[in-house]
């Protein structure tokens, strides 16, 4: 068996050569590089597909994070409640505020954020709550948008990995006051190089933010605001597009895949897969399990060619880069202890069968050594 990659950024891009690079012809000589027929469609099929009234584009996920928290006016000092199990930029967009982080546990069932009692954590600093949606799976926010309304609490809900997925109607990033996500290269629907999008129903917010990601220009050209250069390639944006078409049959590859492991990994006792709720399509963005010997097994499978990741570790508020800033720990027993167990499975739309089939049978081979 040859080597099984974590994953595969250029499988799209090989099983459609010829017409994307007619189209990056097409663009080079066009001259028009930014923000025209590509990045408009992009946004209004983004729009269509959460369900959202209004989207715009931005250079990252990152920047979307960082603009909708800006846009919805949290200022310094202000607290802002997240999980500490996520990725960096989760947290550094509210750094960038200059608001204060309030690093709260983790669901053990879903590893997003608890929000049962989440209410004993807002003070009269609370500002908003970042909801880390994770690995292509959806959670009901329903009563956790009706209690940020109470308590005038802006929602953030980051949708980085998100994109495609539903819950008994809901799309992936329609709960939040401003939605974000990523079209990385790790995610499912990706940019050639990288680039987000910010959705939201709240036509001020979206006009702010149409001012933000161009130095702050308004309508008629004059500069209003402090503003950013934030803004996605007429490439990328096609590249996107051609996978948003497509995206039904991606999601059915990758749901056919991630089947199989659970067929397989679901008889082994000393491994538990993080699963969506029951009427969750999730697109399986990440396949993430939670492994007794997490390290060593990562070793064994590395040994036989099978690359694995361990998603979060550390954990936000463990990062060195907080010894600068102001923040606040609660009580985070779950998240460090599902931090030493977390691993997450090679997935993407081009694995083989015999590919999984391996990787589960050395799964199997390491707990019975």
């Amino acid at each position: 068996m040859e080597k099984i990659p974590f994953n595969k950024f250029n499988e799209f891009y090989l099983d459609h050569t010829k017409e994307i690079s007619e189209k990056l012809m097409f663009i080079l000589e066009s001259g028009k590089y930014l923000r025209d027929k590509e990045t408009l469609q992009l946004e209004k099929e983004i729009a269509k597909l959460c369900k959202r009234n209004f989207a715009v584009s931005t250079s990252s996920c990152t920047d979307a994070l960082y603009f909708a928290l800006i846009t919805a006016g949290i200022k310094p000092q202000d607290e802002v409640i997240l999980p500490t199990f996520s990725y960096i930029s989760t947290l550094t967009a509210i750094l960038k505020c200059g608001a204060v982080p309030v690093f709260v546990d983790i669901d053990k069932h879903t590893l997003t954020l608890k929000t049962e009692g989440i209410e004993k954590f807002f003070t009269e600093k609370t500002r908003a709550i970042v909801f880390v949606q994770l690995f292509g799976h959806i959670t009901d926010l329903r009563n956790l948008k009706e209690t940020c309304n109470q308590n005038n609490i802006i929602l953030i809900e980051d949708s980085a990995q998100a994109i495609g997925a539903s819950f008994e109607g809901f799309s992936g990033a329609s709960f939040g006051d401003i939605s974000c996500i990523s079209f990385d290269p790790t995610k499912l629907v990706s940019a050639y190089a990288t680039g987000g999008i910010a959705v939201t129903d709240n036509e001020d917010y979206y006009k702010t933010l149409l001012k933000i990601i161009h130095h702050g220009r308004n309508e008629e050209g004059n500069f209003e605001i402090l503003g950013f250069n934030s803004k996605i390639s007429e490439l990328s944006a096609f590249m996107i597009n051609m996978q948003l078409s497509q995206l039904d049959n991606t999601i059915s590859k990758m749901q056919r895949i991630a089947n199989t492991y659970i067929g397989q990994l679901s008889k082994i006792k000393e491994v538990e897969i993080i699963l969506p709720e029951p009427s969750c399509r999730s697109t399986w963005h990440k396949f993430v399990i939670l492994a007794q010997n997490r390290n060593q097994l990562r070793e064994y499978l590395l040994k036989k060619g099978i690359e694995t990741r361990i998603h979060y570790n550390p954990l936000l508020h463990e990062h060195l880069l907080l010894k600068n800033y102001n923040y606040k720990i609660t009580e985070l027993s779950q998240a460090e202890k599902l931090k030493n167990e977390v691993l997450s499975l090679p997935i993407y739309p081009g694995l083989k069968s015999e590919e999984i089939n391996y990787i589960c049978e050395n799964i199997k081979n390491f707990y019975t050594l």
